[in-house]
Parts: C-alpha cells; sequence; structure tokens
C-alpha cells in the first residue's frame, strides 16, 4: 500500500467493516501501478533492442543476430500485451473466486518480481552479447504470470 494516505483514504481506514474493502482497494490500486511500471520497461527494452538491432545492421545486414533480436522483442510484445489484459487485483462482486487479503498480498508480491525481471531485461537489452540472459528473463516473467493467474483462477480437481 502507498505509504502516503489522502486524508479520506486514512479515514476510510478506521472505519470498522469499510477498513478491508478499502485496503483491498488500495492493493488493487497498487497491482495496477506496477503492471503499468513493468509494461513501460518492456516497451523501453524493445527501443533499445531496435536501436541496437539499427547498429547490427548497418554493419552487417545479414547478421545471424537480427533474427534472434526480432524474436526477442516479438515475446517482449507478447509479454506486454498479456500484462496489459491480466487479471486485475480482484474480481468483482460476483466473482466466481473470491479474492482474500492474503492472495492480493501474493499478487503483488508477484508484480513485484515482474517488476525486478523487467528491470534486468531493460538494464540488458543495450548489449547483443546479452540475448540469451534475456530469453531466460523473458521464461521466468511467463512463469510469473502463469503462477499470478492461479491465484485468480485455482486448478480445477478433477
Amino acid at each position: 500500500m502507498p505509504e502516503e494516505l489522502t486524508p479520506l483514504e486514512k479515514l476510510q481506514l478506521m472505519v470498522p467493516g469499510y477498513r478491508g474493502y478499502k485496503a483491498k482497494d488500495l492493493i488493487r490500486q497498487d497491482d495496477f501501478l506496477i503492471r503499468q511500471a513493468v509494461i513501460q520497461k518492456l516497451e523501453a527494452s524493445i527501443n533499445n533492442l531496435s536501436r541496437l538491432e539499427g547498429e547490427i545492421v548497418a554493419d552487417d545486414p545479414f547478421s545471424p543476430l537480427l533474427k534472434r533480436i526480432e524474436s526477442i522483442i516479438s515475446s517482449i510484445r507478447t509479454l506486454i500485451g498479456t500484462t496489459l489484459t491480466l487479471q486485475g487485483g480482484g474480481g468483482d462482486v460476483y466473482a466466481r473466486y473470491k479474492i482474500q487479503t492474503e492472495q492480493l498480498d501474493e499478487i503483488v508480491k508477484n508484480d513485484m518480481n515482474m517488476i525486478d525481471i523487467g528491470n534486468q531485461i531493460l538494464n540488458l537489452s543495450s548489449d547483443a552479447n546479452n540475448l540469451t540472459a534475456i530469453s531466460q528473463l523473458l521464461d521466468n516473467l511467463r512463469n510469473i504470470i502463469l503462477k499470478r493467474n492461479e491465484l485468480f483462477f485455482p486448478p480445477q480437481d478433477r
């Protein structure tokens, strides 16, 4: 939750019966902001990789690195789309699966891991020597997204 709350939010957290709703709402807002930060980092990584691609084309238009970079950019775009459309930090009142506060905390924890990976991808995206590491980080990001989705839609027992 944000450290700085408005006076109204502080008051809402004091009201018995409303406190839980407000706490969940603040976690949902954090979740949204975190996912937007991840998307921005991934978009900046695409820009870095595109610049790198341009430099490689200028030196060697038939370099095999170009295909790898394009593949990574494609994977990043897919993850951006997936992150953009992820279930938000909590379902609505009529959701089949109710999200508890503990699950929301776990969702935000997963989102924070996504930010860490986004930072790493962004830091590595300016050097062609890091393409393998970027691919591994993208796989890690995919796994975090899968784990995150399981918090919203628990696996069915068969």
